[in-house]
């Protein structure tokens, strides 16, 4: 039996093979195997509005949403929906909502319309505005705090017109998407596909990886490593870092001894280091948008986690757990007692691998979404 017609709309961007692999890109990935598995995929991207406004508007603050023109794809978007018959429309990122209203336009409720949502777009503006304030200029402050309430505005409004449903990667979000306005929605869990590593742990290796100018990564990072500078003895602890910029990672290995860069590494060169770290490190202290794609990383090569109750949301399973510490402190505490002496080693690595093998797989969630298509009005 074939399988309905279903169209994806996004950036061009996410399917260019140049560009390095990004939490974002991971997610679309992710988005369209899902629906893959309930329609065959019509891919439909689309490209940013590049203008001298449109980049004046982000250089300074103001972009609210508007990053595309979609009168420009109105006429090929409506022939490719009437040629394949396409019933529903999958939009991948809320940036891309303003396509829902010339969709809807052309079709009214025959064609319904769910967004792929990877995580309130709003909320790193309100950590620019209150928790890292002090690092922008005043200007930029409040340059933010204005666009903040332009986007909550036109996010509410997409959510109560246009859109028949919202998907969304963890609780948080999906809490968030009713409080909005959202029809219905529906919290995708992350799948991870296992392929462990021929582990070789050294004690006291401890690993994270990820963009180190992205505010929450620095934040964590850095105030992991402030705790570990201030604790009696931070002996056998040795931090590894991957990911860019190289200015950021330098800053950070001359601030703290126990800290060694490493760049930006290859992915067979990432799996043959990381195959030497006793735990993976992820610092999550505060909401910030999305989930913790890395952690899935983690989760596929089988290294022990340390990570905190915010940097596993939108994961599900049924057996083991992670350590959980909630606190830099805790995080640089479970750090010391636990890395620096090979005694558990074992018995987690143990543990983590029952944890990926109870993970919901795709066709799992692929089930819970065929129910949610169901019932969109």
């Amino acid at each position: 039996m074939m399988k309905p017609c279903a169209l994806f709309l996004s950036n061009q961007i996410y399917f260019d093979p140049s560009k390095p692999e990004g939490g974002v890109k991971v997610c679309t990935e992710e988005y369209l195997a899902l629906i893959r598995h309930l329609y065959e995929v019509e891919v439909f991207t689309v490209s940013y509005h590049i203008s001298y406004w449109y980049r004046l508007r982000v250089k300074f603050g103001f972009n609210v949403y508007n990053d595309y023109q979609p009168a420009r794809y109105a006429e090929r978007l409506a022939e490719i929906i009437r040629k394949r018959n396409v019933k529903v429309v999958f939009l991948n990122l809320s940036n891309t909502a303003p396509f829902a209203k010339l969709i809807k336009s052309e079709f009214g409720h025959t064609v319904k319309i769910v967004l792929c949502s990877h995580g309130n777009e709003s909320g790193d503006f309100l950590h620019e505005v209150t928790r890292f304030k002090r690092r922008v200029p005043l200007y930029r402050s409040w340059i933010s705090a204005s666009t903040l309430g332009s986007l909550l505005k036109r996010e509410a409004s997409f959510r109560q017109s246009d859109l028949d449903g919202v998907l969304t990667v963890s609780p948080v979000e999906e809490a968030l998407e009713y409080w909005l306005g959202a029809k219905r929605v529906l919290m995708i869990p992350r799948t991870v596909e296992a392929s462990f590593l021929d582990r070789k742990p050294v004690a006291g290796r401890v690993g994270f990886i990820g963009d180190l100018s992205h505010a929450p990564n620095f934040y964590g990072v850095d105030e992991v490593c402030k705790a570990i500078a201030s604790m009696p003895s931070n002996e056998g602890i040795n931090i590894r870092l991957v990911g860019a910029p190289l200015n950021v990672g330098e800053q950070l290995a001359a601030t703290y001894p126990f800290v060694t860069y490493l760049g930006y590494m290859s992915n067979d060169e990432l799996m043959k280091e990381a195959a030497s770290w006793a735990f993976f490190m992820n610092p999550v202290f505060y909401y910030s948008r999305g989930v913790s794609t890395k952690l899935a990383k983690a989760f596929s090569w089988g290294l022990p986690v340390i990570t905190s109750e915010i940097g596993c949301r939108g994961y599900v399973w049924g057996k083991g757990s992670p350590l959980i510490a909630d606190s830099a402190a805790e995080m640089a505490a479970a750090i010391h007692q636990h890395s620096v002496t090979t005694d558990n080693f074992e018995i987690q690595e143990k543990q983590l691998r029952e944890l990926v093998g109870s993970i919901p797989d795709m066709s799992e969630n692929a089930k819970k979404l065929a129910l949610f298509l169901d019932h969109l009005q």
